[in-house]
């Protein structure tokens, strides 16, 4: 579920989100039950995994969290997570959602080094994200994700390793490093064509060697190029993601794939909300996916996981396979083709050989 309110809009965010009062929050989840009751009924499926991403899901007030936890209940029978900021959780909240079911909280750390935060034009302060995990811990939590941010401008190695450390010391079960990306219409891109920023592709290289290194040496262990788990907190979520399974996205700008058939909803709220008040479906685009597209797209996520996928797949690419394994990029056992460590820093051109 996408929930497209923040308080600030971050200068590197593409994602489709903007501001909004506690008002606009309210009638917006009104839109998303109805969106909900409009897919349930054309897709009556069990859920498997939810996940409240944004935007700053943590936002939402409490009252309308609860109708919104009303109507989804049991999450207890399934993988539950809302993303939040740092500055925005409070006891209140945290309990709130604990008692609601929601079992998994994904915190957006980014860094814990103070002048990376202000680069990244984020507000919260290290001393606010320990403030934050104090306060998910004390409401019940034990399933918690901190995302981070690697090769960001003015970054050095010496602060990227501080902040692994740091963060490790909170007692994450889970982790996510991911690379910095310059995404169009943002002012981070805006700032590189200019050349005020440009991007260090040995210096980002090597973060992400540190961090396997730091976070498999205590305990973390790599799943997915970005991701990092203790043992049993891997997220069912995003696993079903790259292991190609169907999923239902609710919210303006939200993806769903069912099968042969993928759409999105515009990334226009009052649309949206104007849709659903009327009881149509919101604004979207459809496209139909054949058996030869989801493939591709299994190859190239699963060869991002640890998991890796079925030598079957990549028949006819012997040699290809064969220059992989030589070179320790790649292993073979059992059937499944997975590609090693280093093997993942290059995952999007070798799925390009396959795919």
């Amino acid at each position: 579920m996408h929930t497209p309110f923040c308080a600030t809009i971050c200068p590197y965010c593409a994602f489709y989100v903007h501001t909004g009062s506690a008002k606009e929050m309210r009638v917006f989840v009104d839109a998303l039950l109805g969106e909900w009751k409009r897919i349930a009924q054309a897709h009556p499926v069990e859920i498997e995994t939810l996940y409240l991403g944004g935007g700053t899901p943590s936002l939402l007030p409490l009252d309308a969290f609860q109708r919104l936890a009303d109507a989804l209940r049991p999450w207890e029978a399934f993988e539950a997570t809302i993303e939040a900021n740092p500055r925005t959780v409070t006891p209140e909240k945290a309990s709130a959602w604990r008692n609601l079911g929601i079992g998994r909280v994904s915190l957006g750390v980014q860094s814990l080094d103070p002048a990376v935060l202000r680069t990244l034009g984020r507000r919260h302060t290290p001393a606010d994200v320990e403030r934050t995990v104090a306060i998910l811990r004390e409401a019940g939590f034990r399933n918690l994700n901190m995302d981070l941010l690697l090769g960001v401008p003015g970054q050095s190695p010496a602060s990227w390793e501080e902040t692994l450390g740091r963060t490790i010391a909170l007692g994450p079960e889970h982790l996510s490093a991911y690379e910095l990306t310059y995404e169009e219409d943002t002012p981070f891109f805006q700032a590189r064509a200019a050349g005020i920023w440009r991007e260090e592709e040995g210096r980002t290289i090597a973060m992400y060697r540190t961090a396997w290194r730091i976070l498999e040496g205590a305990g973390y262990r790599q799943y997915e190029i970005s991701n990092y788990a203790r043992s049993g907190y891997e997220s069912l979520h995003n696993q079903a993601y790259w292991r190609g399974r169907d999923y239902l996205g609710l919210g303006p700008g939200a993806c769903s794939t069912v099968g042969s058939r993928r759409w999105q909803n515009r990334r226009r709220t009052q649309e949206y909300i104007a849709a659903l008040q009327a009881d149509r479906d919101p604004p979207r685009e459809e496209e139909a996916l054949s058996e030869a597209i989801r493939r591709r797209e299994r190859c190239f996520l699963g060869l991002r996981t640890s998991e890796g996928i079925p030598v079957s797949w990549i028949d006819g690419h012997s040699e290809d396979l064969r220059a992989l394994l030589d070179q320790g990029l790649a292993e073979l056992s059992k059937g499944v083709f997975r590609l090693t460590p280093e093997g993942r820093l290059l995952a999007d051109g070798i799925a390009a050989l396959f795919v």
